[in-house]
Formats: C-alpha cells, structure tokens, sequence
C-alpha cells in the first residue's frame, strides 16, 4: 500500500511540475502575441511597459516557483525523505 502511496505521490508531483511549467509557457505566449503586440498598437511610455510586464512576469514567476515547489515536496514525501 505504501509503494502505491508513493506511485501517485509522484504522479502528483509530476501534475505539478507540468502546471508550472505550461503556466510558464502561457504566460511568455501571452506576453510574445498580446503584450508585445499591444505596444505597437498603444504606443505606451517606457514606465509603463515595465511596469506591465512587471504585472505580469512577478505573479507568473510565482506560480511557477510555489507549483515547482509543491512538486518537489511532494517527491521528497514520495520518496521517503522528507
């Protein structure tokens, strides 16, 4: 039983190593076809296109650093050393 335990532990870690990952992914597409695109379009101060794409990267980084994270622990548990 504890051998299965560890089997969808690891598939949970798994899921979310994958999740930050593809928000990662998400996030840098959006940023590439929409942000980036809309700048051209708006035209906006150099201020405010740090400032967007600080809105933006600091929550994605975040995502991806507490869903990576979590998958580590989870591994850790799996495996029997945390």
């Amino acid at each position: 039983m504890a051998i299965l335990g560890s089997i969808i532990a690891l598939g949970a870690a798994l899921a979310f190593a994958a999740i930050a990952g593809l928000a990662v992914w998400g996030g840098l597409q959006a940023i590439r076809h929409e942000l980036l695109r809309g700048f051209v379009s708006a035209n906006p101060g150099p201020a405010d296109r740090a400032l967007t794409l600080l809105f933006v990267g600091v929550p994605l980084a975040g995502v991806a650093a507490i869903g990576l994270l979590g998958a580590v622990r989870i591994a850790l548990v799996a495996l029997g050393l945390g």
